[in-house]
């Protein structure tokens, strides 16, 4: 959801959160302005301090705004004044309740709130582009002694509550009440096809029960992204806007919204301007959000379904994977003498298609399907664990907090061991061309793993350092012998590898090793892949030192790139990083 950004937005964060877990607040008084060595901006109530010593590079609004929203834009002087519009560091805003719901539907690429109040939010915005053409490295240690700072500041000084986007985006639902999801045709009213399904997941915002009105409260589309959904009704917040409608149909004025169908196709009348939907573009699908529960239709016996699975018939999900948690290591085999040479082959595809639900926002359902098909796994052995390989790390890719919380809840810890293990040596063998193979050690990826440091390989760690960036949450920096891995940590169970860094003489990406001659990495890439550098970011410098150039390789559109760093005619390092946000290099 996030444009891409040619500026290094990860290394900034990490500055930032750098230069913050230095700061200390003194308590000295908010009024002894003689002491506090900032410049103060006074915006709508809300005071924003900035280091005097960096005042004199920076510009404070230098152009106008007419909104109520920006509460300060800061330039670098620098390039602002050689390049007029350029030089944009980042604005603080404030958005009322019903604006910052409208963000959460957005894009919001460069933006993320901090702060909050009983009024508004307060929200961090800065460029997804270059603002800083010929003086990168000044403008980003600009940015990261200031924005840091600011943020932290003014959380302090204006008492303000501090705040995550995360909030949000980590809660299953909006709103807390039962929920329903309705199967949505969008193509069926135009020319009657029902091949492309979008699912809208509804809830009651203001009262429950028969009396409680319905909305959509986020939709899925067909490639299974969920996006949440708030009413833009002319600056009104969606707890005013419904808690008006069921105040309406208390009276008896507007009852429609008491049937989930009317409101669904309220919904995508307004939403998509899907003027010609009748109710024939909807279905209530074969799984409810009370979901899990409809496993118990299952007989879980194996033998109930093998012969329908064979014979082309349909087996729903709910019957087949309670089956898999009857089984035993002798299961395999009495399957192979109870139906020849035939039966693998259709289960097997059952097996895939029931791996993942059609509904995404369903944990308890996906949670149940993980714990099935672990447990069958459990019990494999060779060519069968070998074809369950796939699904399990399709459950994985899934949706990897809550597979993580499913070993952690439903099998023991040896068994979960095991699943980790399995996981961690499945991704060990990607063919992913971000990937580092470490002579007598494994091979590390830009991946999420099940498991941390060392993530399977046999490398052994030197020290670690750890720190909270606020836009990626918890940093992990491991080092070992003449490598070093940098990884988040975003929910339990999950380590996400974002750089890989490496001076190791042997170790290799692509077909190309720390030692190889400039010739043979020019070879071995096609030419028109690999992009000259004449410099590498700062952070990365002050890790690898001093080199001559380097040659990057980013996929378009990608936000990873593989650098190999050139001395002397000779490759003397390799890093691997994923931009996160958008491409380093």
């Amino acid at each position: 959801m996030h444009g891409k950004k040619k500026l290094l937005f990860l290394l900034v964060t990490f500055l930032i959160m750098a230069f913050v877990s230095g700061c200390t607040f003194t308590g000295k008084s908010r009024e002894d302005n003689t002491k506090e060595d900032v410049a103060k901006y006074e915006r709508y109530g809300i005071t924003i301090a900035i280091p005097n010593e960096y005042t004199d590079r920076l510009l404070i609004d230098p152009t106008e705004y007419d909104d109520e929203s920006t509460l300060i834009s800061v330039y670098q002087k620098s390039t602002y004044e050689k390049y007029e519009g350029l030089g944009w560091l980042f604005s603080i805003v404030r958005y009322t309740e019903a604006q910052y719901e409208q963000f959460l539907c957005s894009d919001g690429s460069g933006q993320s709130f901090f702060a909050k109040d009983e009024t508004y939010h307060y929200g961090f915005f800065h460029a997804t582009d270059v603002q800083a053409p010929d003086d990168y490295e000044s403008f980003s240690q600009l940015f990261s002694a200031v924005a840091g700072f600011v943020k932290n500041d003014m959380i302090v000084r204006n008492d303000l509550i501090p705040y995550s986007d995360g909030e949000f985006f980590s809660r299953e639902y909006t709103y807390d009440s039962d929920h329903i999801f309705i199967d949505y045709y969008p193509y069926y009213a135009y020319n009657g096809s029902k091949e492309v399904v979008w699912t809208l997941i509804l809830s009651q915002p203001v009262t429950q029960g028969d009396t409680g009105i319905w909305c959509v409260e986020r939709w899925k589309d067909q490639y299974g992204s969920v996006y949440p959904y708030f009413p833009d009704e002319n600056g009104v917040s969606s707890r005013e806007f419904y808690a008006g409608l069921q105040e309406a149909c208390d009276a008896g004025k507007d009852t429609s919204r008491l049937r989930p169908e009317q409101a669904a196709l309220a919904f995508v009348i307004k939403a998509f301007e899907h003027f010609q939907a009748t109710p024939d573009s909807f279905a209530h699908p074969n799984n409810p959000a009370a979901s899990s529960g409809s496993f118990a239709a299952s007989t879980g016996n194996i033998h109930d379904y093998m012969p329908k699975l064979m014979a082309g018939k349909p087996v729903s999900d709910y019957e087949l994977l309670p089956c898999l948690e009857n089984f035993t290591r002798a299961t395999w085999q009495e399957l192979g003498e109870a139906y020849g040479g035939e039966w693998w082959n259709p289960l097997w595809l059952a097996l895939r298609d029931a791996a993942v639900g059609s509904i995404k926002s369903d944990s308890a359902d996906q949670s149940l399907r993980n714990y099935y098909i672990g447990r069958a796994y459990l019990t494999s052995d060779g060519a069968y664990t070998e074809g369950l390989d796939e699904i399990l790390r399709l459950q994985w890719d899934f949706n990897r907090a809550l597979y993580s919380a499913c070993l952690r809840e439903r099998f023991s810890s040896d068994e979960a061991d095991v699943l980790r293990r399995s996981v961690t040596y499945l991704i060990s063998f990607d063919e992913n061309i971000f990937t580092l193979t470490v002579p007598g050690s494994g091979i590390l990826s830009l991946n999420a793993y099940p498991v941390e440091f060392p993530f399977g390989t046999g490398l052994g760690e030197r020290g670690r350092k750890d720190f909270k960036a606020e836009s990626f949450g918890k940093v992990i920096v491991v080092e070992s012998d003449d490598l070093q891995v940098t990884y988040l940590n975003p929910d339990e169970g999950v380590y996400t590898i974002i750089t890989i860094r490496t001076v190791k003489k042997g170790c290799s990406s692509a077909g190309v090793a720390v030692g190889d001659t400039e010739e043979a990495l020019l070879e071995h890439w096609p030419e028109e892949q690999l992009r000259r550098i004449d410099s590498i970011s700062y952070d990365d410098e002050e890790w690898f030192g001093k080199c001559d150039y380097a040659y990057a390789y980013t996929p378009e559109e990608s936000t990873k790139s593989i650098i190999f760093l050139i001395k002397s005619r000779l490759v003397s390092g390799i890093e691997i990083i994923n931009g996160l946000d958008g491409a380093l290099y």
